[in-house]
C-alpha cells in the first residue's frame, strides 16, 4: 500500500521524523524466486520522497546538463515510468509557465550518481537577458548577460 502525505514543520525535525520513519520494518509473507512457499520476511519501511526541484545552468550548458540530470533510463525524456503521471506533468509545467523539455545533445554528461531514482524533466523556462543599462529582455541582445 502506497500513503501520500504532506509533511510540515520545522526541518530537522522533519528530517528526524523521516529517518526514524525508514528505520521500521513489518513483516510480510512473500517468496523469494526459487521458493514454492510463502515465508515471512521483515520488510523496511520505503520512505520516497516526491519533490519538484528548479535547477538553474547558463542556456549554453543546457546540453551538458540536461544529458546529466535526464539520464535515466527512462522511456523518453519527460515521461515517467507510470504513463497515466503524464497529464499531471502536462498541468505542473503549465502551472511553472514552462515549455517541454527540448531535444540535447546528449554525448557528453557529468558524472552523478543516480541509481534509484527516477528524474523526470517537467520542462525547461528560459532566463530574461540584463543589457549594459541593467534592463531584461526576454533574448539575448549585444552586451548582455543572463540573468539566472
Amino acid at each position: 500500500m502506497h500513503l501520500y502525505m504532506i509533511t510540515r514543520g520545522i526541518k530537522h525535525a522533519v528530517d528526524q521524523f523521516i529517518t526514524e520513519l525508514q528505520g521500521k520494518y513489518m513483516p510480510m509473507k512473500a517468496r523469494a524466486a526459487d521458493d514454492k512457499e510463502l515465508k515471512d520476511f521483515m520488510v523496511q519501511m520505503m520512505v520516497r520522497p516526491i519533490q519538484l526541484w528548479e535547477c538553474v545552468f547558463p542556456e549554453e550548458c543546457k546540453d551538458i546538463a540536461l544529458s546529466t540530470l535526464l539520464s535515466q533510463k527512462l522511456p523518453k525524456d519527460g515521461m515517467t515510468q507510470h504513463k497515466k503521471h503524464n497529464k499531471f506533468l502536462w498541468a505542473i509545467r503549465k502551472a511553472l509557465g514552462a515549455e517541454p523539455v527540448p531535444e540535447y545533445d546528449n554525448k557528453i554528461k557529468m558524472p552523478i550518481s543516480s541509481d534509484w531514482v527516477e528524474v523526470v524533466g517537467i520542462g525547461v523556462k528560459k532566463d530574461y537577458w540584463i543589457d549594459m543599462d541593467g534592463k531584461h529582455h526576454p533574448n539575448k541582445v549585444e552586451g548582455s548577460f543572463e540573468g539566472l
